[in-house]
């Protein structure tokens, strides 16, 4: 063996003076092996700095001890933690988490997903970029496992974890309505997702039963929540008295809007965000918000991902649905 090279199985093999067979025999900890040719073998494993090929033993196996993960906003504090607890269930598994971002855009979401596929993941865990279009499932092979979280896919297969949205959007709306809050615009971007459909309806049941018009700022994407444009949408004809904004990007940008306007917040205009995060309650008023159980959705989507690779993806698909919290701060009106 050459300086220059890693060493092979083989050489260790031959190093610890025991057939190639016997020396795999090792390497996969199989139980029929001679405990005293075990020490030997790993002795010369440990002197030689021998490592496996992981990719070789995966291609052999057809397992990749790999677990492909899309979200469409890495930055968001929401996909983070639901990424924290993916990785750390897989890591409990012996397998690492390929995360990818698809920036909420279904092209690179597609791109991703085929780039990962051919990677030979053995499952993929997903917030899709859009889940009323089910353009998914003509990529992604019927014998992978799939996870959907935040977003179910329309009419396909998998098993999902969402939470509930609905509801949790009318109690917090209805939150606002008892502060006196009348003119309440609600803020959101993909108004195509489930997940900003089902808040904005449980946005206007609120709104309705107390028997006012909604109003609602919606966009395609949030790249088009501009400054000016939040402007014309919170004064208008009739200045809000209150925003509630659908995510957690939506509610930054729409605190950069209010600065800019001079409004105080709990003062001039309420606010209640539909996602907390670390300094919510650090910001001045703190900030009012529905949490939603990020790290939960993430640990209930790897569970349920390793329970279909032992299954096998033939069984009907399951659905997991978790509640959220409403966290009153001051910036909903409530005080300390």
């Amino acid at each position: 063996m050459k300086k220059s090279q890693a060493p092979t199985l083989v050489d260790v093999a031959r190093e610890a003076g025991v057939s190639l067979k016997t020396a795999s025999r090792v390497l996969n900890e199989s139980s029929n092996v001679n405990e005293k040719k075990v020490a030997r073998v790993q002795a010369v494993m440990e002197r030689l700095g021998y490592r496996p090929n992981e990719l070789a033993r995966g291609l052999k196996a057809r397992k990749s001890e790999a677990i492909g993960m899309i979200v469409p906003n890495l930055s968001d504090p929401f996909f983070g933690n639901a990424v924290k607890a993916v990785q750390e269930g897989a890591r409990a598994k012996g397998h690492v988490v390929i995360v990818s971002s698809s920036g909420g855009y279904p092209d690179l979401e597609r791109s991703e997903i085929e780039t990962m596929v051919r990677r030979q993941i053995d499952g993929l865990v997903i917030a899709p970029a859009d889940s009323c279009k089910n353009n998914l499932v003509r990529i992604i092979p019927s014998n992978l496992p799939v996870v959907t979280f935040d977003e179910p896919i329309q009419d396909a297969r998998y098993d999902s974890v969402t939470i509930t949205n609905r509801e949790s959007a009318r109690e917090a709306t209805q939150h606002l309505l008892d502060h006196g809050a009348r003119r309440i615009v609600v803020v959101g971007a993909r108004p195509y997702l489930h997940t900003c459909a089902e808040r904005v309806a449980g946005y206007r049941e609120a709104m309705e039963g107390a028997g006012h018009t909604p109003r609602t700022c919606l966009v395609e994407h949030e790249n088009m929540l501009t400054a000016e444009w939040l402007k014309s949408q919170i004064l208008g004809k009739k200045r809000a008295d209150a925003i509630f904004s659908l995510n957690w990007v939506c509610t930054m940008l729409t605190l950069h809007a209010l600065r800019d306007l001079g409004m105080e917040v709990g003062r001039d205009i309420l606010l209640l965000s539909f996602d907390d995060f670390d300094l919510a309650d650090m910001l001045t008023p703190a900030l009012s918000a529905v949490a939603q159980p990020s790290e939960k959705l993430g640990a209930e989507a790897i569970r349920l991902l390793f329970e279909r690779l032992k299954s096998g993806t033939e069984t009907s698909p399951r659905s997991v649905v978790l509640p959220t919290r409403l966290v009153l701060r001051e910036s909903c009106g409530c005080r300390r």
